[in-house]
């Protein structure tokens, strides 16, 4: 019978020791929670685009964003753990008479790929492409007179 030494034990049980904690490390395999993602901070929108392009003002457009005023552009939601969401006008608003804030409800779904808002009665489901500490794109549609305009929007943490 071959006996193995105390030395040769305790290196093996070493190398065991490390394969456990390298490799059942919980953290590096989870996909993120976008839920944690979305709520923590409140989100400013850098860029939205439409695909077919619309018509604004009799030119057609993809780039929505550029043609969108600052009293637009400087507004950022804030998605709260509870599934509510305030929308904030920021320094500026369109109409000095609008309250500074409003609220909406949002859910995602089991898989945490479609992110679900309700504003005024109104319903939209948006399709998450992207969801970072840092950046949150996602597309929704829009059909109006028979066409469906598919927005491509991003928004960075503020």
């Amino acid at each position: 019978m071959k006996t193995i030494s105390f030395k040769a034990l305790v290196a093996m049980l070493g190398v065991f020791a490390l394969l456990l904690t390298t490799s059942c490390n919980k953290d590096d395999d989870a996909t993120p929670d976008k839920a944690k993602l979305l709520t923590n901070g409140s989100w400013k929108m850098s860029a939205m685009t439409v695909d077919p392009p619309i018509d604004w003002f009799g030119i057609p457009v993809t780039d929505v964003f550029a043609k969108l005023p600052t009293c637009v552009t400087d507004d950022f939601a804030v998605f709260k753990t509870n599934g509510t969401v305030i929308y904030d006008e920021g320094a500026s608003k369109c109409e000095p008479a609008d309250p500074q804030t409003s609220n909406g409800t949002w859910s995602l779904n089991t898989a945490q790929t479609i992110l679900t808002i309700t504003t005024d009665g109104e319903t939209e489901n948006w399709t998450i492409a992207t969801l970072t500490t840092t950046t949150f794109k996602a597309d929704f549609k829009v059909t109006e007179e028979g066409v469906t305009y598919t927005f491509s929007v991003t928004f960075v943490k503020k």
